[in-house]
């Protein structure tokens, strides 16, 4: 999962429901025509081992990521959605790659 761009692209998401392993994002539909957004969805990243997988709905504007919570700190990774600044959300995609790549 490509962190800096979930980073960037924050403004448009807002955490449904949190559980360790499991994160579902609610997006505002103004993502789609964010550029970010497009190079994303037209070049899917590869995932590091510790992302299980993602579903995307777009009937319901969601978007759930499973994860394995002995990799990746649950309380971090929602901070990458909720941080309130550009500098904040950098420094949380630094911790998460030294979490996942240690």
């Amino acid at each position: 999962m490509d962190l800096q761009t979930i980073a960037r692209l924050r403004k448009y998401f807002t955490i449904k429901k949190s559980t360790p392993g499991r994160l579902k994002i609610k997006f505002d539909r103004a993502v789609i025509a964010d550029p970010e957004a497009a190079k994303l969805a037209n070049r899917p990243p590869q995932m590091p081992k510790a992302f299980k997988g993602t579903d995307l709905n777009i009937f319901t504007a969601t978007l759930t990521i499973d994860y394995d919570e002995e990799q990746l700190t649950p309380s971090l990774l929602e901070e990458l959605i909720t941080a309130e600044s550009d500098e904040r959300a950098l420094e949380v995609v630094q911790e998460l790659h030294s979490e996942l790549y240690h």
